[in-house]
């Protein structure tokens, strides 16, 4: 039988079409919200097993302000917002020595993913202020936390991004607007961490394999890593009624390479 933890919530899910994207959604949906889907790689509207997916670039804040004015008009509330945008990892050399990053690479990260953050909570917040309930999840890594060498643009995005959270969530508490965040261990099934796996390993000399070896024994203390269904799972958590008194703080889905 599927839970019921989310029945009656409305949830708003951004890079919906990535494999963290689908896995929330499908969690969500398993959960009993009403899944409303977007992402910038598509064209118009496409059909999928979750339902639609609508295009939206969630850097063009008209867009995104136009997209969460059909809520307001239609009268749906707006209970759970996650925005899974990002860049391609390749793009900005992620895990390349920083000496390889260029400025342009370093920025990028920071605009495709904290900056899509920001405009997405900040289209998100009227509505939910209005309604005095609501949730904005954020999701970032551990690369947050332990400054992990060759990858010194998505370091930066994420700390910064948990920055964000708390600055928001202290700014909106009082208006019932809830900012949390998961912080995940590196997914293996999911194409980024394949590719950063792959080009970490170079750096030591390891296979990709070899190299998802070293982390699952020497950075965690369940020694093994997590799937995209797993931290999935915790977006849930975090999305519930179940930890509705829980704000500006970040959920350790670390296996245990954080111990805070």
């Amino acid at each position: 039988m599927k839970s019921q933890l989310l029945k009656n919530k409305n949830a708003l899910v951004f890079g919906a079409k990535g494999s963290t994207g689908i896995k929330v959604a499908e969690a969500l949906k398993e959960n009993g919200a009403n899944i409303y889907l977007s992402d910038i790689n598509v064209d118009g509207i496409e059909t999928s097993d979750l339902g639609e997916i609508r295009q939206l670039d969630t850097l063009d804040e008209d867009a995104v302000n136009q997209y969460f004015n059909w809520f307001k008009s239609e009268n749906v509330s707006v209970d759970i917002v996650i925005n899974l945008s990002t860049s391609n990892p390749a793009d900005f050399n992620h895990g390349k020595p920083a000496m390889e990053v260029s400025l342009e690479q370093f920025m990028m990260p920071l605009y495709s993913t904290t900056a899509s953050q920001f405009v997405t909570a900040k289209a998100a917040y009227p509505i939910m202020s209005k309604q005095k309930k609501g949730v904005i999840i954020f999701i970032t890594s551990t690369l947050a936390k332990v400054g992990s060498p060759w990858s010194a643009a998505l370091t930066a995005s994420h700390a910064s991004t948990e920055g964000l959270l708390k600055s928001l969530a202290n700014e909106w508490g009082a208006d019932g607007v809830r900012v949390i965040g998961v912080r995940s261990e590196a997914m293996p099934d999911s194409p980024t961490i394949d590719y950063t796996f792959t080009t970490m390993g170079k750096n030591m000399d390891m296979s990709r394999n070899e190299m998802q070896g070293f982390i699952e024994q020497n950075k965690t203390a369940l020694k093994r890593l997590p799937s995209t269904k797993e931290t999935a799972n915790v977006v849930v958590l975090a999305a519930s009624d179940l930890a509705g008194y829980m704000t500006g703080t970040i959920l350790n889905h670390s296996g245990g390479h954080i111990l805070e």
